[in-house]
């Protein structure tokens, strides 16, 4: 098959667990790049935090890395750091007093930081880690417009105890403000329901449409490569799209091929190999 175009997601796709990289998936994707393709990436990670997969792979100067699940991209820059191609932000006005009465702890992303506000438990600082390099400690919410520092808010994330993300999601279900997901225990953890809220029209089928046109390649000789439901929108953007095996029921469902290997046996691999 060829596709020049070649979008990855991350976690789940690049790695099979935190920052582990599978070597043989780092290889094939080199491989597909030396016979000529051209790779993206396309995570809930901010760009800041995907520095490191473009080293390992080997990326040059000018690939595009979008961030933020399709609400930020960036161009890499020859030194290694990035160049801001687009930022789309949620309004701090209108979520400052809803954030600040529900008073949980949770994520607010910046295109370049996380800022962890009050006691987030272990999974919401890991993702955080994952999410970005540095990460800015808030104890509160009614902190947030002094700690953005004219920075815009790019998406706020919440991993909560069921009741408390029950009462959250109805409080924001009437904030007319943003995109909002929310990301059940059955198909998170069986303890947290997760929950996000991204800039209006930000996803990454939205990021993506942007980034073909950006590289000057079309949907058809596009394919996008992810695990989790957030990336079902790309897969629906591209000519073709493939999951790992244990994915989402959903994501399996979106995508044009499922492949026959686990996130943990480096399912990107085989999958690279099918690029021509």
């Amino acid at each position: 098959m060829r596709y020049s175009f070649c979008v990855l997601d991350i976690d789940g796709t690049l790695t099979n667990g935190f920052n582990n990289y599978h070597p043989r998936v780092v290889e094939r994707v080199r491989a597909y790049r030396e016979r000529g393709g051209t790779v993206a990436l396309l995570s809930g990670r901010l760009p800041c935090g995907m520095l490191e997969p473009a080293r390992l792979l080997e990326l040059p100067a000018g690939t595009l890395i979008g961030g933020g699940d399709g609400a930020v991209l960036a161009v890499l820059n020859a030194d290694g750091t990035l160049e801001w191609a687009w930022t789309r932000a949620l309004s701090v006005e209108t979520l400052l007093p809803h954030l600040v009465a529900a008073d949980q702890p949770g994520l607010a992303l910046t295109p370049t930081r996380v800022i962890a506000v009050g006691t987030t438990e272990k999974i919401t600082y890991r993702l955080a880690s994952i999410t970005s390099p540095v990460v800015h400690p808030l104890p509160d919410w009614t902190k947030l417009p002094e700690a953005l520092a004219g920075e815009p808010l790019v998406g706020v994330r919440f991993i909560l105890e069921r009741a408390a993300a029950v009462s959250l999601i109805a409080r924001f279900s009437a904030v007319p403000e943003g995109d909002q997901e929310v990301f059940d225990n059955q198909e998170f953890t069986h303890q947290h329901v997760g929950f996000s809220i991204r800039p209006t029209g930000s996803d990454k089928g939205t990021a993506l449409e942007r980034m073909i046109a950006a590289a000057g390649f079309s949907k058809e000789s596009t394919a996008a490569f992810g695990d989790w439901i957030t990336d079902i929108p790309m897969m629906r953007q591209a000519g073709f799209s493939s999951a790992p095996s244990d994915a989402l029921t959903a994501v399996r469902e979106a995508a044009t091929r499922v492949s026959a290997h686990t996130i943990s046996d480096g399912w990107l691999a085989t999958e690279m190999d099918l690029l021509q």
